[in-house]
């Protein structure tokens, strides 16, 4: 009798489990169509490279590299041609400017490369369109994109020198990033933020440039004697050496998911961002990734990003010589420019927490240090003004008109995870830009 009951209360557990495992699977798989449907995760496999070592300028784009641009959070994905010449731009015969052109050669890093949008989209074809829609009869605007992702003024300097010269540009514009580009000249910021030495620098000795680890090469750069944190082990080292086994039978089981499933694709960079604590204790499972959680924990309750250190109030020392630095390099810049025949314009490009005050608060709230100090959102747009006002470039804010335009429309503007311009952003800066280089009398030929 006792067997039997046994024998009954096991086909039950048995069929719990079985209809458990069948909801579960069910609910699985539903998610993971919903989420192929809806185009919600990322492509499987690692995004394009597009980028090579290069002694002029530390880094440059690769001629004729081709691939796919995407982030874990699917928040763009596009396909990305880079010419012959090393640009993200249309190809072109060669350098000579054809009959009738106005050539105008806009410098500037990720934002100007435009790899989140259609080249079509980016803000250097938008702008020409613009241009060429108000042109005069006979009279064609070319707009040559020559942005490179992570560059500062001191590498658009090197590479307007070696390369630059070459498309004889009427009007050259700097579209300036003042939400790292201070920071990127700055050897001691740069390094900070890095962790390593990647390009040359330029210093001051005796009221003259100079540049330090030039040519470039990456095998002769000291190795700096700090470590920026534990990021680079995704949270996994913070569980302890208890789990290794576990993570290491997991390993190939969340290489195969990363290949066949989107659901899984998805959902790691989703808590990563929304569930630190739920991802790293994953992480340290061998279940997935969490390199945001990972870094944010691993840097500790003090830690302020470095690129923040711009917006302080008042600057250190350190961000006043980054700032001075950068003005002498946009003067180096306008008289390589003025010695060709062209003229200089200088765009500030806003960053997204300059624009949405939801996110600058967020960032507060993050960093629990930041929350002792005083901040000036505004402080390095002014810095920037001062600097083209000194080289003698005409200067136009986006700040302010991205402001307006976001709090009169729903449409974003920068893309929420990864801070670059959607379409709509690109599009607005182009019109802002083409306007004010219509207004100031920089498109009427060079006298």
């Amino acid at each position: 009798m006792i067997a039997k009951e046994l024998k009954l209360r096991m086909r039950g557990l048995m069929a719990g489990a079985g209809m458990a495992l069948f909801g579960l699977t069910a609910a699985l798989l539903l998610l993971e169509g919903l989420t192929r449907v809806l185009n919600l995760a990322p492509p499987a496999g690692p995004a394009g490279h597009f980028w090579r070592t290069d002694p002029q300028t530390g880094w440059s784009l690769q001629p004729g590299a081709a691939g796919r641009w995407f982030n874990p959070h699917h928040e763009y994905d596009v396909q990305v041609t880079i010419n012959s010449q090393g640009l993200r731009d249309v190809e072109r015969p060669g350098y000579d400017k054809p009959a009738g052109v106005r050539r105008i050669l806009l410098l500037g890093d990720s934002y100007v490369e435009g790899l989140r949008v259609p080249l079509e989209q980016t803000f250097g074809k938008v702008l020409e369109a613009r241009l060429n829609a108000d042109a005069g009869s006979g009279l064609r605007y070319e707009v040559i994109n020559a942005g490179v992702s992570g560059w500062g003024t001191d590498q658009q300097l090197l590479w307007f020198r070696a390369e630059g010269v070459k498309y004889r540009p009427d009007l050259v514009v700097l579209a300036f990033f003042p939400g790292n580009d201070f920071q990127n000249v700055s050897e001691a910021l740069e390094v900070a933020n890095m962790g390593r030495i990647q390009k040359p620098f330029f210093y001051r000795e005796a009221g003259e440039l100079k540049l330090r680890y030039y040519p470039f090469d990456p095998a002769a750069v000291p190795r700096p004697t700090f470590a920026r944190g534990r990021a680079a082990d995704g949270g996994r080292a913070a569980e302890g050496a208890g789990h290794a086994s576990w993570r290491d039978a997991l390993a190939g089981a969340r290489a195969w998911l990363s290949r066949h499933s989107a659901f899984y694709r998805f959902v790691g960079p989703v808590l990563d961002e929304a569930a630190p604590g739920l991802a790293l204790k994953l992480a340290g499972w061998g279940l997935m990734d969490a390199p945001n959680a990972a870094s944010t924990a691993a840097m500790g309750p003090d830690y302020v990003p470095v690129a923040y250190g711009v917006y302080r109030r008042p600057p250190t020392g350190e961000w006043l010589d980054a700032m001075a630095l950068a003005g002498d390099l946009v003067k180096a810049l306008a008289r390589e420019v003025a010695g060709q025949d062209g003229r200089l314009a200088v765009v500030a490009v806003p960053a997204p927490e300059q624009v949405y005050a939801e996110r600058w608060e967020r960032i507060v709230r993050r960093y629990a240090a930041m929350q002792r100090e005083q901040w000036d959102l505004e402080q390095p747009n002014r810095a920037a003004g001062r600097i083209a006002e000194q080289a003698g470039a005409a200067f136009l804010d986006l700040l302010p008109i991205f402001r307006q335009a976001a709090a009169t429309s729903s449409q974003p503007l920068h893309l929420r995870v990864d801070g670059h311009w959607t379409p709509a952003g690109e599009r607005l800066a182009a019109e802002a830009t083409a306007a004010f280089l219509r207004a100031s009398g920089l498109l009427a030929p060079n006298p």
